[in-house]
């Protein structure tokens, strides 16, 4: 965590004279938290991100006045660029935030979810637990937008939330800005949360409220992860699809490849139920398939998808954000990954398992171009070895090695 009251830890150099600079004060941006500075050498205004999120890694420097941007320039275009833009043209609507004091503390720790991609913003709100069990002094207050308030844990003090949509999470609201800077008054010592992108070891039910999969079920599903956005099919990148808009045209070629795909595994898990969970309903399903689709998410969807997730022996899927709550919830997962997608390998999957001998098992990469009879063949095996695989991997534990399905 980092102070910010009563003092600002934060150093930083200025980009054009290599001056150290004066802190002034912080900005709220929204997904940002920026500190506003100033050269004593060539008195040049900036305005820089804080070692929040993904600015752990990539943060930027932002000249104000004569409109530059300094950093890495491998993230520029959706980091450093769109600050500065959102710095030049603030959003002056009136946006609702709501404050909920559940404890009264008077040193903090702020956890500031906002962001523009869902994924994102859930990964930030898992550095939650962290700080509830390491940091026992302090009252947590997490920030977070609307959709994805139900999932702050018990043990806050706080919850700010914030009525910014996913569209517009990388706008800067000066009225965001100026609800934070009050509040702080409240406190006699402040820090935040670095929010790190990728945070590890910590259990989803906290989150969700829902148990994770039993594997000693005897009833379980198979479930595939559906969007209508990235197509499970291999003839055409994802990206060359979408910018040809030619998505929609190709759904009936994925509900096809799923039905194909859950046939054959209904002959070798004849009790099993088949499932298709997801967002979008423009194609059908026969009645031996439940579909539990949804065109919204709400409270009352998103705890039923993650009971059916809970429920999932296993889950498949291709790779991104959706991924991650059913990757977390089910008992083992496949991930499809695109071909341009290698690079961001196991950033969608919340993993559940600490012996990583186990979690290879439980958890399954494989090219989205792989063919049908070899991924049957794969999940069947990750299905059925898998109790016989956990005895071998933890000595001691003994499990029914005829109870395997």
């Amino acid at each position: 965590m980092i102070e910010i009251k009563p003092y600002i830890s934060h150093q930083s150099s200025c980009p054009h004279c290599n001056t150290l600079l004066n802190k002034n004060k912080l900005l709220w941006h929204g997904m940002h938290i920026c500190v506003e500075s100033n050269c004593p050498n060539c008195h040049a205004e900036i305005i820089e991100d804080m070692k929040v999120g993904h600015a752990n890694i990539w943060s930027y420097q932002i000249d104000i006045k004569q409109k530059l941007v300094f950093g890495d320039k491998s993230q520029q275009g959706w980091l450093g660029n769109q600050l500065l833009k959102s710095l030049d043209n603030p959003e002056f609507e009136d946006i609702k935030i709501q404050k909920e004091v559940l404890k009264e503390k008077k040193q903090v720790i702020i956890l500031n979810c906002i962001d523009y991609l869902y994924g994102h913003c859930l990964l930030k709100l898992l550095n939650s637990q962290k700080h509830l069990q390491d940091e026992c002094d302090y009252g947590l207050i997490v920030i977070t937008q609307k959709f994805l308030k139900w999932m702050v844990p018990k043990g806050v003090c706080e919850i700010w939330t914030v009525d910014i949509p996913l569209n517009k999470g990388q706008c800067y609201f000066p009225q965001f800005n100026k609800f934070i800077s009050n509040e702080l008054q409240r406190f006699s010592k402040v820090h935040i949360s670095e929010a790190y992108s990728h945070p590890s070891q910590f259990d989803i039910s906290n989150y969700t409220g829902i148990r994770k999969h039993d594997f000693q079920s005897e009833d379980y599903r198979i479930s595939f992860i559906w969007r209508e956005d990235r197509i499970w099919l291999n003839f055409l990148p994802p990206r060359l699809m979408k910018k040809l808009n030619l998505n929609k045209i190709l759904l009936p070629y994925q509900n096809r490849k799923v039905i194909r795909f859950f046939k054959r595994l209904s002959s070798r898990f004849p009790n099993a139920k088949f499932t298709v969970i997801g967002l979008g309903k423009k194609t059908l399903f026969p009645d031996w398939i439940e579909d539990l689709r949804t065109d919204k998410f709400d409270l009352k969807t998103e705890k039923l998808l993650c009971k059916s997730y809970s429920e999932s022996r296993l889950v498949i899927g291709v790779h991104g954000s959706n991924m991650l709550i059913p990757s977390a919830q089910a008992g083992m997962t496949i991930n499809l990954m695109p071909k341009e997608k290698w690079a961001n390998i196991a950033q969608d999957i919340l993993y559940q398992e600490i012996n990583p001998r186990i979690a290879s098992f439980r958890y399954r990469y494989l090219p989205l171009t792989m063919n049908i009879h070899e991924l049957v063949n794969i999940a069947s095996t990750m299905i059925i070895e898998y109790r016989k695989f956990n005895s071998l991997m933890n000595p001691g534990i003994l499990l029914d090695s005829n109870k395997n399905q």
